[in-house]
């Protein structure tokens, strides 16, 4: 085959696999996957190719294997719709009949059978000397929501098929509609109950005070589990699982076993005689080894005297049992302690025998799940609804326990990231394994349903971060320059079936984070599914001088920022450009220009609001036109009502720069005590009242 002949293969062959072999960057130039980069990623989608060479074979093995399965592995059914689903037959000795047999997610079940020749032809195909004829499979029958189970049979061929049957739209709260709230990262909160960084009971307390301004919601960074000693790795944004949650911010002070363990009580009275609880109340930027260390050696004594008592080990016990990964996990992370991740990597789900790991960390960690689940419940239960704003990060730490247990679900051999864009003109490498969507299909979207789950269970507002995702990520091979990726496509349809359904079930709202460069048509399926889009002001300020701002829509959760931007302050005052020139990502032109319209931007919305051109007399201008508007919700960032100069994250930066660290400059005693912060809130409150 020649070289042309190969190409053209290879081309075909990542159409039929979803991967992109054009796409624009974020410059909007038009880019194409080299065939190393489309070869490596192929093989990663289940491909059967190790180079150019063996493409046009590969294509026609794709065909062949695709054509001789009877049925995809999932199947959606939107409201009341019924089933229906292609089935794919071969010519040759053809089943005269299709039998079927339906299981609910309730235990019931349902079957039947229907002559081939009934149902109606879609289309013939011939590939190498197989012919085969598509059928379409309609039942009728109207499903509960749920995840069902369709096992199909025809003479040879069998297939199971997952049927999301979902409602169209994700769950859109009464509660939530004018709504308004606030947004503080978690280990930023401190408060004179504090060890340094906040805790679920000071996230309680943010809720009764917001919500006695007239708030209805809190809003926060990931909560999940983290590596805080070996692996170490802190950002809520590459986190030990997304299935359980971060110790790190239970307040043991709670628990039952806190009164009667004097081994707690003695840890705390060290930390205090030597001085370090001091210092974790007064250094500006959080410290996670020296306080992960201190947290974990309390729940330690904590878990230790909950386990000696028999009532309250057979309550743990239970509660691990109703949590099906649960022990899993927290012999994961107890052999991982142990033994190393290099170790742990070679190990399969279910041999983890009793010598790798120490029973008392195992311990810790069930006991610290129940322990965080139980605050989370409390709280979600004070807050009512819409309650707690959590965000789901798009990714896991490469030695995540997802990812050690749900393989299949990931691409392990390529990386999540970005192409090449203003701010990152080499592209992004995030470091983790993207959700493999051939693997999560087969999976019959267990895992994913479990990760959205896990989260509305206390969530009344679930963000979902780059919700782009749904519909296509950045894949860069293992080895390969960040800008040497592609993209690669997912089953959008069946991906918002699974959101639809959890947030039905939950009663909880899905919001995307819909930023930067997105298609029309994404924003269109949001709004048919119900998912709220993201206003952000810094992004919607405009030339035009009677109204600089654009009003946010009715369907948007509205802020001044995000937690990847810069403060209001430093973004009014262009102080961010100095750090973006430091970091080599603009230019000194590029950086004037960037000021110099900023500057022109001050003199338009300040001439607009007939006010002065500071950031502290312009926001609350900001945010009463946002609080006016039809925005469903708004979201306040407290740390731009007393000034913050300084981001909670620079994005594309590492240990350089504080990102996920820095301590919020006012306590909520403090907060709740400037009349800046409680005059803006109210405000936003009235207007959110008119």
């Amino acid at each position: 085959m020649s070289s042309d002949k190969l190409i053209s293969a290879l081309e075909r062959l990542a159409g039929r696999k979803g991967v992109l072999v054009r796409y624009q960057d974020g410059f909007r130039r038009q880019r194409s996957a080299s065939p190393d980069s489309l070869v490596a990623i192929l093989r990663e989608l289940g491909a059967p190719l190790e180079s150019v060479a063996d493409a046009g074979h590969a294509l026609f093995e794709t065909d062949l294997a695709r054509w001789r399965t009877l049925a995809a592995p999932v199947c959606v059914t939107w409201d009341d719709d019924g089933i229906r689903l292609a089935l794919r037959l071969p010519e040759a000795g053809a089943a005269k009949t299709v039998e079927w047999s339906l299981q609910l997610e309730t235990g019931e079940e349902r079957s039947g059978q229907l002559a081939i020749a009934d149902l109606p032809n879609t289309r013939r195909v011939e590939i190498g000397r197989e012919r085969f004829q598509a059928k379409t499979l309609r039942l009728p029958q109207a499903l509960p929501a749920g995840y069902h189970q369709l096992r199909l049979k025809a003479g040879a061929q069998s297939a199971v098929v997952t049927v999301l049957a979902a409602p169209s739209r994700c769950w859109q709260s009464e509660a939530a509609n004018r709504s308004w709230g606030t947004f503080l990262p978690l280990y930023a909160m401190h408060s004179e109950q504090s060890w340094g960084a906040g805790s679920f009971s000071d996230l309680g307390r943010l809720f009764d005070w917001v919500k006695g301004l007239g708030g209805s919601f809190v809003g926060t960074l990931p909560l999940l589990a983290a590596y805080l000693s070996e692996p170490f790795e802190y950002s809520p944004y590459v986190p030990a699982s997304r299935l359980f949650w971060n110790e790190f911010y239970v307040d043991p002070r709670r628990l039952p076993e806190w009164d009667g363990s004097t081994g707690a009580h003695a840890a705390l009275d060290s930390a205090r005689t030597s001085g370090e609880l001091a210092a974790f109340r007064s250094e500006p930027l959080i410290d996670y080894h020296r306080q992960a260390a201190m947290r974990g050696g309390i729940l330690n004594e904590l878990a230790a005297a909950a386990f000696a008592n028999p009532d309250r080990r057979a309550e743990l016990e239970g509660f691990a049992f109703e949590r099906p990964h649960l022990n899993e996990y927290a012999t994961y992370r107890a052999a991982l302690t142990k033994l190393g991740s290099a170790a742990i990597r070679e190990r399969t789900p279910g041999s983890l025998g009793l010598d790798d790991y120490d029973a008392g960390v195992r311990q810790q960690h069930v006991y610290a799940q129940w322990a965080a689940d139980a605050q989370l419940t409390q709280l979600a239960e004070q807050a009512g609804q819409p309650g707690l704003y959590l965000d789901l990060p798009l990714g896991v730490h490469p030695d995540s326990y997802d990812v050690w247990r749900n393989a299949h679900c990931y691409a392990n051999g390529s990386s999540g990231g970005a192409p090449p864009d203003r701010f990152f003109t080499k592209g992004q490498n995030w470091g983790f394994a993207p959700l493999h969507p051939m693997g999560l299909r087969q999976d019959g979207y267990g895992h994913l349903g479990d990760i959205v789950r896990s989260h509305l269970r206390y969530a009344g507002i679930l963000r979902i971060d780059h919700f782009m995702w749904l519909h296509r990520l950045y894949w860069i091979p293992q080895g390969a320059a960040a800008s040497e990726g592609t993209y690669v496509q997912y089953p959008a349809e069946e991906i918002y079936a699974v959101l639809c359904i959890e947030s039905k079930r939950s009663h909880s709202m899905v919001v995307g984070e819909d930023l930067g460069t997105v298609p029309d048509y994404v924003r269109g399926r949001m709004k048919q599914h119900g998912i709220d889009r993201m206003y952000v002001a810094q992004f919607s300020f405009y030339g035009n001088a009677e109204k600089p701002l654009t009003d946010p829509p009715e369907d948007v959760l509205a802020s001044v920022n995000t937690h990847d931007t810069p403060s209001w302050n430093s973004f009014w005052n262009a102080t961010e450009v100095d750090d973006q020139v430091s970091m080599d990502l603009l230019t000194e032109q590029e950086a004037n220009d960037e000021r110099r319209n900023r500057a022109e931007l001050r003199g338009t919305v300040g001439w607009a609001y007939q006010t002065e051109q500071t950031a502290e007399a312009i926001l609350p201008k900001v945010l009463e036109q946002m609080a006016k508007s039809d925005a469903r919700a708004v979201l306040v960032n407290l740390e731009d009502l007393w000034g913050e100069p300084s981001p909670q994250n620079t994005p594309g930066t590492g240990p350089e720069r504080p990102n996920w660290k820095r301590r919020a400059k006012l306590s909520l005693e403090e907060m709740q005590q400037d009349d800046t912060v409680v005059g803006a809130l109210r405000a936003v409150d009235a207007d959110r009242k008119r």
